[in-house]
């Protein structure tokens, strides 16, 4: 079977535990203002499932530390059959996989793929409908909490994370509007709050699209160093229902 690829990362050490290969698919079906790779949103490079497995097999004595294969993208699950593919030949040869989504397509497909990984990094970019409609141009959150639930019920292991943006969504109350969600699902595991950067401009330059952020400036330090106190308070409330959490310093 055939996919289409954006980049590969053989040595990615930000893209879940241990030391992985992390393939980044083409397509996305959401246009979040705050994308950093807007080129990802076009066809990549056509690549056949059998030689991807090769390429990342090479790569297999890096992975005995915990590592193994993350799919992200773009969005993976545009390519959902290509990715199960690839997923089962790996599986086979006992590689960890992590699925890295935003949990916007759930079908048939979807479980099927979430079934077979190891674990799923999942982004929370808004808490409610309306967020998503209005800066993601998709009106997915129903899917992202039905995708919850269904890793949830399949006691599938999650990381969450969410971009913090200035002026849309850094406030105390949003950061308590967040933890409400992931207080409800026992295998979450971690829940990040990342940084929105400008670092990603320069491509939408390049490529000819209008950036919807152009004149927003990036998270600073202190303000995140404050919402991640603000996320302990909240958090801490009931620290039994979500076993860890951190904000992170890196947009992914």
């Amino acid at each position: 079977m055939q996919g289409y690829i954006a980049k590969y990362e053989s040595f990615a050490t930000m893209e879940g535990p241990g030391i992985r290969f992390a393939v980044f698919l083409s397509g996305c079906n959401l246009r979040c203002v705050c994308c950093h790779n807007p080129d990802s949103w076009r066809q990549g490079n056509p690549v056949d499932s059998e030689d991807l497995v090769r390429q990342i097999l090479r790569y297999k004595p890096y992975f005995r530390s915990g590592g193994g294969v993350t799919f992200s993208g773009g969005e993976p699950l545009m390519q959902t059959d290509f990715v199960i593919e690839v997923s089962r030949m790996l599986k086979a040869e006992g590689i960890h996989i992590v699925l890295d989504t935003a949990c916007s397509l759930l079908e048939t497909g979807q479980k099927e793929l979430y079934d077979l990984c190891d674990l799923v990094i999942a982004d929370l970019k808004f808490p409610d409908a309306e967020g998503y409609e209005r800066y993601c141009k998709n009106g997915v959150f129903d899917t992202v909490i039905k995708t919850f639930e269904y890793l949830d019920m399949k006691q599938i292991p999650v990381w969450v994370r969410t971009v913090i943006i200035p002026g849309i969504n850094d406030t105390k109350e949003m950061i308590a509007r967040y933890a409400a969600i992931i207080k409800k699902y026992s295998t979450i595991q971690k829940y990040e709050l990342k940084p929105f950067h400008t670092m990603g401009f320069s491509k939408y330059e390049q490529l000819g699209i209008e950036n919807p952020l152009a004149d927003t400036a990036a998270l600073s330090p202190d303000r995140l160093g404050q919402l991640k106190q603000d996320l302990n308070e909240i958090m801490n409330k009931n620290p039994n229902q979500v076993r860890s959490f951190l904000v992170n310093k890196r947009q992914g």
